[in-house]
């Protein structure tokens, strides 16, 4: 495999600040770009304070010097010497496009562009570039330091920048996984879309204490509802946004619902990041309430299995890699198709069938 000497990261976001740092850690000198200095300040005085704590919570060993291998610059020209640049920037494909045309402005003819983009396709954003088989989705899981695995793809990625993305994600102690085809959302944003989506549907029923609830009595390790408030109320919509580009409704909610979140953004309700959204927020703690009657969930776990079929029959992976991905991603210890052994196929079908007829919803349509 082919591994880089120097790396870069666009974009000093909660995201973009741990794939540097998941960089540095596995030995890469790294050059964290952004825009906005104070992001940039932010970055590094994460780095240097909370990093290393961090790494170590994850399970990983943090390595002697790693603050020290990261520099920080608000212009992208500092990227001139780097083999393998990772961009982590807002899910708006004019910006990724604008970004990935300025990188291959400066960048060498060789060097290869991770895009961490969890809505849209490593093809979408290279369209536009002379030399688009540079560009390969290389996503994380969300936290990336928690969750063991990196996403690989391109349907026209060059061999060596495959090669290139699967050796860093190696070395970073993280799992690639190559996917049998580029989609929107790719595999693991596919399926925590559709429990997005079905717990949206799930509130014309529920409160959201009660859906979240009935989540963690089933064994998720977030609810739908609180795993939309983690992610951002806006980035959601935003993502609901460019994915209903291609699949129409699929991961859409309700309209109802929908008014009430486009509500919520307005008055500045963005979920964790502003500490109020659906729920109330303590830091990195949700204060989920506590609730007479949980609600049942069953349609929200056959949401995801269905879209384990869906996944499959796209060609993006066989059922095993779409276990696997689904474990890592989401730290659990059940992927979608363990979850239809333990609970049946006709059953699921069946409650997906019933759920479908009552809503009209996409995201409960069984293809299975």
């Amino acid at each position: 495999m082919t591994r880089p000497h120097t790396t870069g990261v666009v974009g000093a976001g909660l995201m973009g600040r741990d794939i540097a740092g998941l960089l540095a850690n596995g030995g890469f000198p790294v050059t964290l770009v952004d825009v906005d200095a104070d992001a940039l300040a932010s970055a590094r005085d994460y780095h240097q304070t909370i990093l290393p704590e961090a790494l170590d919570a994850a399970g990983l060993d943090p390595t002697e010097g790693l603050a020290d291998r990261i520099d920080y610059d608000t212009d992208l020209d500092a990227l001139a010497d780097c083999e393998f640049v990772v961009e982590a920037v807002p899910e708006r494909l004019e910006l990724k496009r604008d970004l990935v045309a300025d990188l291959e402005a400066v960048l060498p003819d060789d060097a290869v562009v991770g895009t961490n983009t969890s809505s849209l396709t490593p093809g979408d954003v290279a369209a536009e570039l002379e030399r688009p088989e540079r560009v390969v989705l290389f996503h994380f899981a969300n936290p990336a330091l928690e969750r063991d695995v990196v996403e690989i793809s391109g349907d026209d990625a060059a061999e060596r920048a495959l090669s290139m993305a699967r050796a860093v994600g190696e070395a970073i102690d993280r799992t690639p996984i190559e996917l049998g085809a580029e989609y929107r959302a790719n595999c693991l944003s596919r399926l925590s879309a559709s429990i997005k989506c079905a717990g949206t549907w799930e509130l014309l029923a529920a409160d959201a204490a009660a859906i979240d609830r009935g989540a963690a009595n089933v064994g998720f390790d977030r609810g739908p509802i609180e795993f939309i408030d983690l992610i951002g109320i806006d980035v959601h919509l935003a993502t609901v946004a460019n994915l209903g580009e291609v699949y129409g409704d699929r991961y859409a909610p309700p309209p109802l619902i929908h008014d009430r979140m486009d509500a919520m953004v307005a008055a500045g309700d963005l979920g964790k990041k502003t500490g109020q959204g659906f729920f109330e927020w303590d830091g990195e703690t949700c204060l989920l309430p506590a609730v007479d009657e949980p609600h049942d969930v069953t349609p929200v776990v056959g949401a995801l299995v269905n879209e384990g079929h869906r996944l499959v029959q796209d060609g993006v992976g066989d059922e095993d890699t779409i276990d696997e991905i689904l474990k890592r991603g989401s730290g659990g210890d059940v992927g979608p198709f363990d979850v239809e052994s333990m609970l049946g196929r006709d059953f699921l079908r069946e409650t997906l069938q019933t759920r479908y007829e009552e809503t009209g919803a996409a995201v409960y349509d069984p293809v299975f």
